[in-house]
């Protein structure tokens, strides 16, 4: 099968010849370190094109990908060209909405939100950066031409349509939880606002690219590590039809599935996701509460729902020794049987990855995920590591 077609089945709960293998998205790249450590075990020499400045994520290169069998390309909006990234000498940068954001260690959060402490008129004084400026979309339906026709890879919108992480980019962690409280009119205008904006800018890329990709990204921290982010009653109220809105402004402009990104322990808000149109879901931690048995997960959600990643790169990925290779071993055994399953790194490869663990995880994708899964073969290696030690 072309990547493409590999990927196409996967999605419409059939079995490939293979499991897809995903990369370079915003959720699925690799840390900037880790990258350039690959790169010194490979005896490579690039130059390193950074996706995310926030998170340090690069973009690999057409060679990395091939190194690491990866089966999909992204298509990333530009810049508008009312707004340029400059970084100061301390590490500050003011991001298209106003936000200042500065790196801290190896990655960069906001510190000066550019709503953080503004009243409701004020809130609602403020003005959107235009999310249909032309200038975002200059080239993007050419390149999406060019690789469909002349590639076999299976293309995927770049961006990830956000409501809830903008609203904290912009009014500020602290100042966002307490408007559900205390200003539930702000809180509300402001989501409305975003899905307002995210429509109209996802709705420009799609209309330009969404004949050429097998899916694009939503997605919000619903989870915290231990248990919902906000109750499950106000994220039934508030933010799941939003959510549905969203994605069905969407899919107005392309028959791509619609991959979710949800960190955290979000296995109660399963069923919802999916009612909201989701048709993928990311990154499903292991270790997060009631996240941990992926064969259970795919029982009771796999006929609806495709899964993407699900593998422990928060505890495993920087140990040596057998663990991370037992752990894709059981994602694999767990995900892949009947299709619905796209092999990555759980959430982006992080910087304490070694390139021996990222190159041997990669590996045993192309390895062991074979269509029909051979699971006695599987688990007999599973066992053999484990005794092992």
């Amino acid at each position: 099968m072309t990547p493409r077609e590999r990927v196409r089945a996967a999605l419409s709960h059939a079995e490939p010849d293979r499991v897809p293998v995903d990369n370079n998205g915003l959720v699925s790249s690799i840390h900037e370190v880790a990258y350039e450590n690959l790169l010194h075990h490979l005896g490579r020499t690039e130059d390193v094109v950074i996706l995310d400045p926030v998170q340090r994520i690069v973009l690999a290169s057409e060679e990395v990908m091939q190194t690491l069998g990866v089966d999909t390309r992204y298509l990333y909006p530009q810049a508008p060209a009312t707004w340029q990234y400059r970084e100061n000498p301390d590490g500050t940068w003011i991001d298209e909405f106003g936000t200042t954001f500065r790196r801290l260690g190896l990655y960069a959060d906001p510190v000066r939100p550019v709503l953080r402490g503004k009243s409701l008129s004020e809130v609602k004084a403020y003005r959107f950066p235009d999310p249909v400026h032309p200038s975002r979309f200059k080239g993007v339906r050419e390149k999406a031409r060019s690789l469909y026709e002349s590639t076999g890879y299976s293309l995927v919108a770049g961006p990830i349509f956000c409501l809830d992480y903008m609203r904290w980019v912009l009014r500020g962690l602290q100042d966002s939880v307490v408007d559900l409280y205390e200003e539930p009119q702000l809180a509300e205008h402001m989501l409305d606002a975003l899905v307002e904006w995210m429509s109209a800018f996802g709705g420009a890329l799609l209309q330009e690219i969404g004949e050429y990709i097998e899916f694009f990204w939503v997605g919000d921290d619903w989870g915290t590590q231990q248990c919902p982010f906000y109750s499950p009653e106000m994220f039934r109220r508030l933010f799941k039809p939003r959510v549905a809105k969203l994605i069905a402004s969407l899919k107005r402009y392309t028959k791509a599935k619609c991959a979710y990104h949800c960190c955290g322990s979000v296995y109660w808000a399963i069923e919802d996701l999916i009612e909201a149109g989701v048709d993928i879901l990311h990154p499903l931690q292991p270790n997060a509460r009631d996240n941990g048995d992926s064969r259970k997960i795919k029982a009771e959600f796999g006929g609806r729902l495709s899964f993407h990643g699900g593998t422990n790169n928060q505890g495993l990925f920087h140990e040596g020794g057998v663990a991370i290779e037992i752990d894709t071993l059981e994602r694999l055994l767990a995900f892949a049987p009947g299709g619905g399953y796209i092999f990555s790194s759980g959430h982006n490869v992080q910087a304490n990855m070694s390139p021996e663990n990222l190159l041997a995880f990669f590996r045993i994708a192309a390895e062991y995920g074979a269509y029909p899964i051979d699971r006695k073969r599987i688990e007999g290696r599973i066992a053999e590591l484990r005794a092992r030690g």
